[in-house]
């Protein structure tokens, strides 16, 4: 399987889990909802607000976190395919492997 096919089967179930958490309406979903929120460095993380941009550009694993000049908050990710980029201004949610990968 090529690593764009891999970033869109990640990116589709991270987005498709924290959306059924952030509607459930339950305490349980709105844990989950929270947790999937809470990224740390090293996190595999999505980006939630950037659809027009192909997966493998949004999947990767969070190397650093820093504010700008201007206060914004940004992000280096690692994408999949190893190349680094850098996001600002905008929000992360954690990929859990037990959301997208069967064991």
């Amino acid at each position: 399987m090529k690593v764009e096919q891999v970033a869109e089967i990640i990116d589709a179930n991270a987005r498709m889990a924290y959306k059924h958490a952030y509607s459930g309406g339950t305490h349980k979903s709105e844990e989950q909802r929270k947790n999937m929120e809470k990224v740390e460095i090293d996190d595999l993380v999505t980006v939630t607000l950037s659809s027009h941009v192909s997966a493998i550009n949004r999947v990767g694993y969070l190397r650093n976190r820093f504010q700008d000049k201007h206060k914004n908050e940004c992000y280096l990710i690692e994408r999949l395919n190893g190349e680094i980029a850098e996001w600002s201004d905008c929000q992360l949610i954690k990929v859990y492997e037990s959301y997208v990968f069967k064991k």
